[in-house]
């Protein structure tokens, strides 16, 4: 039944050359009926995807003639009027390909979805390998700290990592804490200042101390809101003194 009807555009279709050869029919009385129904086809609902002109090349004399492809609709309205024996044996013929080649392209779009379900599948235990492996390594680095803050940090961190979103809050002391931007503004500088401010600091023998003198935080990256990244904030009752000793002139609000 290969040869009476075949797939394109994913739908089962056959074409009013096949038609014309089986119903015993001339080529061009077939195009002339199928043009006739397209004609007296109302323009709603899917009624022009029945039919559709393309062109064939002649294997005798190679030149170019149109024909016509159409679905299981349109075949179904075209040979509505072929009568006798022969016609109803090939009617009947068509029917059964229309149906074996429909089960066949719906078995493989079956089938298509089991292999990108299984493919999606493979893809998200990789990633929760791979998000198992970091957590692994995280917890060791934090088994490893002698800095109770910073343990619980990577616990949290941890932990939201394997949840896939952060059911946690990041551990808080309840000191007053804000980022190098916040401070700068507070000595007459812009909060772009940041990074020339931590440049004294480090200069000065003052580091990042979790749960010392600050704390991380995690925030949004710059520019990509749905990436974390972790922000070092300073205790006030920390840095206020320190900036002090550093010869600025603080602000307070």
């Amino acid at each position: 039944m290969s040869d009476l009807v075949r797939i394109n555009s994913n739908q089962v279709v056959t074409d009013s050359r096949s038609v014309a050869e089986h119903f015993g029919k001339r080529h061009d009385h077939v195009i002339r009926d199928i043009e006739t129904i397209i004609g007296g086809l109302p323009k709603i609902g899917d009624t022009p995807q029945m039919f559709y002109k393309t062109t064939y090349i002649h294997e005798q004399n190679g030149q170019t003639y149109p024909m016509y492809l159409m679905n299981r609709d349109g075949f179904s309205l075209l040979v509505m009027g072929f009568t006798g024996e022969k016609a109803l044996e090939w009617k009947l013929k068509y029917i059964n390909a229309f149906n074996e080649m429909e089960k066949a392209l719906k078995d493989q779009r079956v089938k298509q979805v089991e292999q990108d379900k299984a493919k999606e599948m493979r893809a998200e235990a990789m990633l929760k390998n791979a998000d198992s492996r970091r957590a692994k390594l995280l917890l060791e680095i934090a088994a490893a700290s002698h800095i109770d803050g910073y343990k619980e940090m990577i616990m949290t961190k941890t932990a939201n990592m394997l949840a896939g979103e952060p059911f946690l809050p990041m551990p808080k002391s309840g000191r007053e804490r804000h980022d190098l931007g916040w401070y700068c503004e507070r000595i007459g500088k812009g909060k772009n200042w940041a990074s020339p401010l931590g440049k004294i600091l480090k200069k000065n023998g003052i580091k990042k101390e979790q749960g010392v003198n600050g704390e991380y935080a995690e925030d949004h990256a710059r520019g990509d809101i749905h990436k974390q990244v972790q922000n070092f904030e300073w205790y006030a009752d920390f840095m206020f003194p320190q900036l002090r000793a550093l010869g600025f002139d603080v602000v307070m609000e």
